[in-house]
């Protein structure tokens, strides 16, 4: 199952808002194929395991490791169970549930055994946001806040300041690329002009959310230099938003706010996770932001 770990977390972003998803076949103590998902829409991980096997007679009795169980429902591939069954796998070693399956009460294979412990829970936290965009049908909400070493976010005057080393730099980019979509309000944008790409490590850029009810921003700014935006000129709430935003398959957004949005973020308990990097410098006077 580690090694189905491995696999799976090579899809990324590319089967996103799905899950990623690795598959190893054993036979005789020996692992004989293996697969995962590539991109959406493409074959599923136990199918492209079947096909790597050299000798399909092979499988035959063999077990197959999975990090999410197979469907066994039709989408746009047809159920993975039905071909497991047929070309002879005895066994189906599953490290997490489907809650998409779960949500249709559509009934377990009696071939499944469903792992628990440490290993199962590294296959649960590997598809979070496809968890939380399933079962609350609403995107994942990861807040990035970089402070000063005193806790300031900006100078005196909310002018901007660079608190944070490369290292932080890259994890921030890291996260930009593991998001669907970035979100910021105008005030962020109009203070620091901030690109909202990836550039520090490689990776997809995510769709920028740009908050601006008052339509303040001008079309010359960096987010607005390419049609990868949504430009949000109308007051809407938040959880309104988001909810729209996960029907059109957002299942994770990377939020760097400011006070107002990140007050507002706060309001709708839907903060799944904070991450507060903060620099070596202290700056004495500035924007403070209460964080908690």
């Amino acid at each position: 199952m580690a090694q189905a770990l491995k696999l799976a977390a090579l899809g990324g972003r590319a089967v996103a808002p799905n899950p990623m998803v690795g598959a190893v076949i054993v036979k005789n103590g020996k692992i004989i194929g293996q697969g995962y998902h590539q991109k959406f829409g493409g074959p599923h991980a136990e199918v492209l395991a079947i096909k790597s096997v050299k000798r399909q007679t092979d499988l035959q009795g063999a077990t197959l490791y999975v990090t999410l169980e197979p469907c066994r429902h039709y989408g746009k591939t047809p159920p993975c169970q039905d071909l497991i069954e047929k070309v002879g796998i005895k066994k189906v070693v599953c490290g997490s549930r489907d809650p998409f399956q779960q949500k249709f009460k559509i009934p377990d294979s009696k071939f499944q055994i469903f792992l628990k412990g440490p290993i199962a829970k590294a296959c649960q936290k590997l598809n979070k946001f496809y968890f939380t965009w399933i079962t609350q049908k609403r995107p994942y909400i990861t807040v990035k806040i970089a402070t000063s070493a005193d806790n300031f976010i900006a100078g005196p005057n909310k002018k901007p300041i660079h608190f944070t080393s490369k290292a932080q730099d890259k994890r921030v980019h890291q996260l930009r690329a593991r998001h669907q979509a970035i979100m910021v309000g105008s005030g962020t944008v109009l203070a620091d002009n901030p690109s909202l790409t990836v550039r520090y490590v490689k990776g997809p850029d995510p769709l920028r959310i740009i908050l601006d009810p008052q339509n303040r921003i001008p079309k010359t700014a960096k987010v607005f230099k390419d049609k990868n935006f949504l430009h949000i000129t109308q007051k809407i709430p938040l959880k309104t938003l988001f909810k729209t935003l996960a029907k059109n398959g957002i299942a994770s957004i990377l939020v760097e706010p400011g006070p107002t949005l990140y007050t507002a973020l706060k309001k709708t308990g839907w903060i799944d996770e904070l991450i507060v990097l903060k620099g070596k410098k202290k700056i004495k006077v500035g924007l403070a932001l209460k964080i908690c």
